[in-house]
């Protein structure tokens, strides 16, 4: 079941490693050891990214806006990681966010770096997190506008570096809150995971025509992957849908000329459950 649109699956669960990291970054040393911890996986995730060097993306996360970047860039890391931080020093937000165009009301507003934390992992990869001062005088311990880049050295010696932006103004605990379902939606006519609460709803727009292309919205549920995934066949056995596609990690289901995609993940706490329409359009 490998396909661009599964790569592009990746990508999202990328977006909600890095911004979730960027939300419990209010105290320093819990920052630092969160990066750490993120770093490797962010870094193996970040190859089969359905996005090409140069090309920059807009991800509705949980009702807010955020943009994904991804290039390739040459020299040493430290020279890549020194201008990621001149560009978060700025003090506009087109160069600060590290995007190709300014945002969507065409002006380069002002912005204020008010702190970096910076890591290096085992593997050589590095890590930023810039975080801004938030607009209108909003509480500092909101955290609101941060821009979290990657940057990792591939086999032919070019850097890739990923650059994950939340320009909203809205707080990030709001979009990841620790209990219950964070904003955003479930999908029609689609089973629920048993037991689970959604942590993310995910909508990305074409890189030209502006209009959502993908969608994917992902759950945490207690079971253990072979549970999940038997207990997730029931359900949508129940609803109608046929199983047309099968792995030991992942399913496709099929009604009435739909198909969705359901990808499972194993956690500490038992396993992610991330859905996705596959050949037919997003929802609303």
């Amino acid at each position: 079941m490998s396909s661009p649109r599964s790569k592009l699956l990746t990508a999202l669960l990328v977006v909600g490693i890095a911004i979730p990291a960027a939300a419990h970054a209010a105290g320093e040393r819990r920052a630092a050891l969160r990066a750490e911890r993120e770093m490797d996986a962010l870094a193996s995730a970040i190859e089969p990214v359905a996005l090409t060097a140069g090309s920059e993306r807009r991800v509705t996360l949980n009702g807010a806006p955020l943009f994904f970047r991804k290039t390739t860039e040459h020299g040493t890391l430290d020279e890549v990681m020194a201008r990621i931080a001149k560009e978060c020093a700025s003090g506009t937000e087109a160069s600060a966010f590290g995007l190709s165009k300014n945002l969507d009301d065409g002006a380069d507003k002002p912005i204020v770096l008010q702190r970096v934390f910076s890591q290096e992992a085992e593997s050589g990869a590095r890590a930023s997190l810039c975080i801004f001062a938030n607009e209108g005088g909003a509480a500092n311990d909101e955290l609101h506008r941060v821009r979290y880049t990657l940057a990792h050295r591939r086999d032919d010696g070019s850097i890739a570096v990923t650059t994950v932006v939340n320009a909203s103004a809205t707080p990030l605990q709001e979009l990841f809150p620790a209990d219950g379902d964070a904003p955003g939606s479930d999908l029609e006519g689609v089973a629920r995971p048993e037991r689970s609460r959604r942590t993310m709803t995910a909508m990305v727009a074409g890189a030209r025509s502006g209009v959502v292309e993908h969608e994917v919205r992902v759950y945490e549920s207690p079971l253990a992957v072979a549970s999940a995934v038997a207990s997730y066949d029931r359900q949508m056995g129940a609803l109608g849908y046929a199983v047309t596609g099968s792995l030991e990690d992942a399913r496709m289901y099929r009604k009435d000329g739909r198909s969705y995609v359901a990808s499972f993940r194993g956690t500490t706490g038992g396993s992610t459950v991330a859905l996705l329409p596959f050949g037919s359009p997003p929802s609303n």
